[in-house]
């Protein structure tokens, strides 16, 4: 199977971004975020991204309607089709492991079986992972930025051993640094005057540092993520996420249309 064979597989399934890096990108991080350390056979790194409907944003935007955006997260669809997408591999006779999203306060929840591996829970970093594969790139809220969606996909990854074409790393930033939200957010979790950073493949991450605390008393539109612990909010429903979006499209910056704004222009009165 070629990469554009999976490619196909893929999105004829519904999968809206499909991105593949070689696991040697991955050679910064020590064995307890390592996909050698799930699975030491690995040769690509397989990233896909669902998208989350702007309009399941619509509920909290309006504050009519909150479980909209509950219903919009497509975790079962994303954990059936990843799985189908592993026995599609695996039916060509390469391993395939499934991953999902998890917080990584999750690791070390165990014993190590060996002393030479890491103790469980092994977990990758997920926002690495989609720059690796070249499908976006950290924005200063601190979530990982698409062309096609900005905020608004979650992701899952699939460990193979199949050596795939990889795609080259993302190059560019959707983000503009125009701290819409950090302006946005009600208990000023984000704090705009300083940046956290972290080491990318090619080049690094930037990002507003998030006060965790803060953010989890946030009445705006937090939720938890399927597969977390929820030491961090799920934010892109919350005021800060909602600006967001509503900045990027606004600004042109996303390749998803739509036939009318996120947010409407008020009239005056």
């Amino acid at each position: 199977m070629t990469s554009e064979e999976f490619r196909g597989i893929a999105q004829s399934m519904g999968v809206d971004l499909v991105g593949i890096a070689p696991v040697e990108r991955f050679v910064l991080f020590s064995p307890e975020a390592s996909p050698l350390a799930i699975q030491p056979q690995t040769r690509s790194v397989i990233v896909l991204g669902f998208s989350i409907p702007r309009g399941a944003l619509q509920g909290m935007e309006t504050g009519t309607a909150g479980y909209t955006l509950g219903m919009g997260i497509p975790g079962a669809v994303a954990v059936e089709t990843t799985y189908l997408l592993c026995r599609r591999i695996e039916s060509e006779g390469w391993e395939a492991t499934p991953l999902f999203h998890q917080a990584g306060d999750m690791r070390a929840q165990g014993v190590s079986v060996g002393r030479d591996k890491p103790e469980p829970n092994v977990i990758l970093q997920f926002d690495f992972a989609a720059h690796a594969a070249g499908l976006g790139a950290v924005g200063r809220g601190r979530w990982l930025l698409t062309p096609e969606f900005g905020p608004r996909q979650l992701l899952t990854i699939i460990l193979t051993d199949a050596e795939l074409e990889p795609d080259a790393p993302f190059a560019g930033n959707v983000c503009d640094d125009c701290g819409a939200c950090a302006a946005a957010c009600p208990a000023r979790a984000l704090d705009a005057e300083s940046l956290q950073r972290a080491p990318l493949c090619e080049g690094d991450a930037a990002w507003y540092p998030l006060h965790i605390e803060s953010c989890r008393v946030c009445k705006t539109g937090t939720s938890r993520l399927p597969y977390s612990t929820g030491s961090e909010p799920f934010r892109l429903g919350a005021a800060c996420g909602r600006a967001c979006v509503a900045h990027l499209e606004d600004s042109g910056k996303l390749t998803r249309k739509f036939a009318l704004p996120f947010r409407p222009a008020r009239e005056e009165a």
